[in-house]
């Protein structure tokens, strides 16, 4: 009996240091020299997966005990300024702390353990300039990326996931952006439609896009003259809608409205515009400003070295003449002096680097 049970005590301690290996736990604390070994040591850490990063640090202490806790308590606080940055580095964010330690007989070294599981981390990707902001809310959008966290100190470049929204309606199904004082911010779906009707909408304006893509655009096109052909599509194949919703999801605001259900208002003119643009290889964005005395979108491209403007609603008359009428050309590639004697907008909010930044994908 007394050998079984030893038996039985082996079994469970060899099965419970087989789990704590699995769950990615240190078993032991590594012994660092220095700087560059602590941060290492932390950087290995975060790679590894591990739950904890224990070190073993050289350090003289006072005798006093009292002291002796300070001391190794201020120094854990600039451990933790060190472990932030390497959580950052390897897609984490630190969401708490968590620590304990020893201080070796001796008072000349001292074992510590960070806490760096889920509990006090979480994954965030890390966003370091505008340009890169704005990559990322793109790709998101274009994927239907709802559940990643972008992180930047104090939000900074939330504002960019704002207007890389405006910019693309095409990709705009009643989402929300939404921020966290602790500085993280992304998309995720409104209140009036679920991701996979989303999913359903995009892919089926993304076909329809491919399809009249196939069709309009023929081999020794220039830029301009594919600029026309989708510009004259939309306008021969959507109509105006007069009692769109004007609060709430509507489907006339979106690139799927204008052009599977062939009804939209301006900002579904100009998704669809964006959308089929981007598939005959030409960078556009959205421009939401004014016109006519009330709110109004349209699309500004890229030609070259050359930037346009192209207001495919206010080409299509109201009430509508069908697609067998003469499409007008009175919007079709405008400079900004031109286009600024009827629309007003925002020139640093919708500026040339934005359609530059719209070829990042």
């Amino acid at each position: 009996m007394k050998k079984d049970w030893m038996h039985r005590l082996y079994s469970c301690l060899l099965m419970l240091g087989c789990l704590l290996i699995l769950a990615g736990v240190p078993t032991q604390a590594a012994v660092v020299y220095g700087d560059t070994q602590i941060r290492a040591a932390m950087d290995r850490a975060f790679e590894n997966g591990d739950s904890q990063v224990n070190l073993t640090i050289n350090r003289t202490f006072a005798v006093s005990e009292y002291d002796a806790k300070r001391e190794a308590e201020n120094y854990a606080q600039e451990l933790i300024a060190w472990l932030e940055e390497a959580a950052l580095s390897n897609g984490r964010l630190m969401c708490g702390t968590s620590y304990t330690y020893t201080i070796s007989g001796g008072h000349d070294s001292i074992t510590y353990s960070f806490d760096i599981s889920s509990q006090f981390t979480k994954k965030v990707t890390v966003v370091r300039s505008e340009k890169d902001a704005y990559k990322h809310a793109l790709k998101a959008l274009k994927k239907r990326d709802y559940s990643t966290s972008y992180y930047a100190d104090g939000a900074m470049y939330y504002e960019t996931f704002v207007l890389a929204l405006q910019h693309h309606p095409e990709y705009n199904y009643n989402l929300v952006i939404w921020k966290s004082t602790d500085g993280t911010f992304g998309y995720r779906a409104g209140n009036d439609l679920s991701a996979a009707q989303i999913a359903d909408k995009m892919k089926q304006a993304n076909a329809k896009a491919n399809a009249v893509i196939s069709r309009v655009i023929k081999d020794g096109m220039t830029r301009k003259q594919k600029m026309r052909a989708i510009h004259n599509y939309l306008v021969k194949n959507c109509v105006y809608d007069e009692n769109a919703r004007r609060y709430g999801y509507d489907d006339a605001y979106t690139a799927y409205g204008c052009l599977i259900g062939k009804k939209a208002v301006c900002q579904g003119y100009a998704g669809a515009f964006n959308l089929l643009a981007a598939k005959a290889g030409i960078c556009s964005i959205a421009v939401p400003g004014e016109a006519g005395g009330g709110s109004h979108a349209w699309n500004y491209v890229k030609d070259g070295s050359s930037y346009r403007y192209i207001d495919v609603t206010w080409d299509d008359p109201v009430p509508d003449q069908g697609a067998k009428a003469r499409v007008r050309q009175n919007y079709f590639y405008l400079t900004q002096a031109q286009l600024e004697q009827t629309h007003t907008w925002d020139k640093v909010e919708n500026a040339k680097k934005y359609v530059d930044y719209a070829s990042v994908l």
